[in-house]
């Protein structure tokens, strides 16, 4: 009797819980196996403890970035003479200078938020090779999750930006214009993914405001944005 194939086994890397969920819903219906980690130290600490086929790692996190958590598990698979494990850089940049530094921590790959959900199961499929795919992966006019899935993740994704917003005020209040710069980062991302244009605009421009009068702007408009998505819930979408 032959064995069946063991699902491949991936790890989820991402600082913001509701774009680790939006992966998991992506990924629902897959025949992987999935680990998560909200930083990079969790992630090297993981890739030590468990065999993996593929890693999808965010950029920007903290304690250890994405670049440095990627040099760390390169290092691991030298000390182990083991064949480099695909990871696949996540992120809002679109930027050649990011791609080239996502080559230099050893990424294989570079996927742009937002990234769809056939964008992401044809990928993982051309790196998994014959890991049973699903169905949603051979058919690219599926393109959007099942509404009503998304809709149940809608209170999640409000949450934990608003979360971001008020963290940002508190940052701007002391002068700390990376700190604002990393969430409007984060803003931006998981506010397209989601299907929230004009409130990923508003990320974008609180990511790039150099000084505290445009941040300020930016952190007016973004959670005026939010405060009427949420009125508008459950319908979703702006």
């Amino acid at each position: 009797m032959v064995q069946a194939a063991p699902c491949p086994r991936l790890l989820l890397v991402d600082d913001n819980r509701d774009n680790l969920a939006l992966l998991r819903l992506f990924l629902a219906n897959a025949q992987y196996r999935l680990d998560e980690a909200v930083n990079g130290d969790e992630a090297v600490a993981l890739f030590s403890a468990h065999s993996y086929d593929l890693v999808v790692m965010d950029l920007e996190m903290p304690v250890v970035d994405g670049y440095e958590a990627t040099r760390r598990i390169r290092a691991l698979e030298w000390q182990r003479h083991s064949p480099p494990v695909p990871i696949l850089a996540l992120t809002a940049h679109a930027l050649d200078e990011h791609r080239l530094r996502c080559q230099e921590a050893g990424f294989t790959d570079f996927l742009v938020k937002p990234v769809r959900k056939t964008t992401m199961l044809r990928t993982l499929l051309s790196f998994l090779g014959n890991g049973q795919p699903t169905e949603t992966a051979s058919r690219p006019e599926r393109e959007a999750v099942d509404p009503g899935r998304l809709t149940a993740l809608l209170p999640f994704f409000y949450e934990t930006s608003r979360q971001s917003l008020d963290e940002a005020r508190q940052a701007l209040s002391r002068g700390d214009l990376e700190t604002v710069r990393r969430l409007g980062h984060r803003l931006k991302g998981s506010a397209g993914s989601y299907g929230f244009g004009e409130l990923g605009q508003a990320g974008a421009a609180l990511e790039q405001a150099g000084e505290t009068v445009a941040a300020g702007a930016a952190l007016d408009w973004a959670a005026a944005l939010l405060a009427k998505a949420r009125l508008d819930w459950p319908a979703g979408g702006e």
